[in-house]
């Protein structure tokens, strides 16, 4: 059957934006966001910064901030293609695709609605050569998308329903083929191209195995969680979110072994990114982004900085697009947030957290909390980040890095 991609137009975000190095737009302006693609032109953007408020400057000169429409996006992944800039973000709400196009906060469209191919829950996303791929979370399906029509190219079924699994996170391999994880099922799935298509199985059952889910409601049941392929296309690595614990899986042996690292490296790891031997791990609580060193067999980490940013909101994952950090904001302990490992949200009258999976430690209810620096407002905030990186030492936004000698 021939599928049709519709677009529509999104309304003008609340929140403020801001442009790193200081440069700022305000998402007051009264443009409609484009309804037809295309990146936007130079005049159009160079009209944006002319008209930039000051003070919107000095307040977010640390960050440009994407801001998602609505309140209850509720967004968990990223993928950026980085030849174009243009990234993809999903709801876990309603399994809307977005994309825009990095540092051109107005260039954010619908890419593929709500309930469309039956997607209607989108969590982890991955992007390589003209391919997006979706995973479905509770649903257990998994999307494929050709990026330059928007058209579904396979949706793949993995038969198990909500409390039988939770498809999370999304890594591409160098042969192309999507390892995509679960949170529930003690199961390693990849989609392998063939053809025109793909085709999925079970690649690898983690039962009797160094990694041992543990059958839990709410943030304890959440076992395997994000994923990062080696360049050359070896090794996985994994993150246990329960178990703060990261493996390495060996594709070529079909076997997964611990990365030894110091006990108290990692706090709720989410997602993971891997560039080089550096390895940027998404931490939900206390909301930061830890950088690790990791030996060249993957085989062993060392912490190298862990940053927090007062943007950060509840962040679940990330990707680099030439040398910045796009970082999800997905903003789960928050009323309304379906991230509970069943689907649903339940309210948790012990600390005013709307889900159970994932609770404040800041027990006081969200209604009393003193707003803290840089909060995002309520309705606004679901964003993605951007932040500087370099070589996993730092991610200081809104300053230009020096270069250092090498010692």
């Amino acid at each position: 059957m021939k599928h049709t991609s519709r677009r529509r137009a999104l309304p003008v975000a609340s929140a403020a934006l801001a442009v790193v190095a200081g440069l700022a737009v305000t998402a007051g302006a009264t443009a409609a966001v484009p309804t037809t693609p295309g990146p936007r032109t130079a005049a159009q953007d160079a009209t944006a910064h002319d008209t930039a408020a000051p003070d919107a400057a000095a307040r977010t000169r640390a960050a440009l901030i994407h801001a998602l429409p609505g309140d209850q996006v509720f967004p968990e992944s990223v993928a950026v293609d980085p030849a174009t800039g243009r990234f993809y973000v999903g709801s876990v709400k309603d399994g809307t695709l977005y994309t825009g196009r990095v540092g051109a906060p107005g260039d954010l469209r619908v890419f593929s609605p709500a309930g469309a191919d039956g997607r209607t829950i989108a969590t982890g996303l991955a992007f390589a050569d003209g391919r997006l791929v979706v995973a479905g979370r509770q649903t257990g399906q998994i999307f494929v998308y050709d990026t330059r029509t928007a058209r579904l190219v396979s949706r793949l079924d993995t038969g198990l329903r909500a409390g039988q699994t939770f498809l999370n996170d999304v890594a591409l391999a160098p042969d192309g083929s999507a390892y995509v994880t679960d949170s529930v099922a003690p199961v390693l799935w990849r989609a392998k191209p063939r053809g025109s298509g793909y085709v999925l199985e079970k690649f690898m059952d983690f039962t009797g195995t160094a990694v041992r889910y543990v059958s839990a409601p709410g943030a304890p049941g959440i076992n395997v969680n994000g994923i990062a392929a080696d360049p050359t296309g070896r090794y996985l690595v994994i993150g246990k979110r329960n178990e703060d614990a990261l493996y390495r899986v060996d594709l070529k042996e079909r076997r997964v072994a611990p990365v030894a690292m110091p006990s108290g490296t990692l706090s709720t790891p989410d997602g993971l990114v891997l560039r080089g031997r550096t390895l940027y791990v998404v931490q939900n609580l206390p909301g930061s982004v830890k950088s690790l060193s990791l030996a060249a067999d993957l085989g062993s980490a060392r912490a190298l900085k862990d940053t927090p940013h007062p943007t950060f909101a509840f962040p679940t994952g990330a990707a680099v697009h030439q040398g910045r950090l796009l970082v999800v904001n997905s903003q789960f302990n928050t009323l309304g947030s379906p991230a509970a490992v069943s689907g649903t949200t339940r309210r948790s009258s012990r600390s005013g957290c709307p889900s159970c999976a994932y609770r404040r430690r800041d027990r006081r209810p969200a209604a009393r909390r003193r707003p803290a620096p840089g909060d995002l407002p309520p309705g606004a905030g679901v964003t993605l980040h951007h932040a500087h990186t370099r070589r996993g030492r730092r991610i200081r936004p809104g300053r230009r890095h020096r270069r250092r000698s090498a010692r």
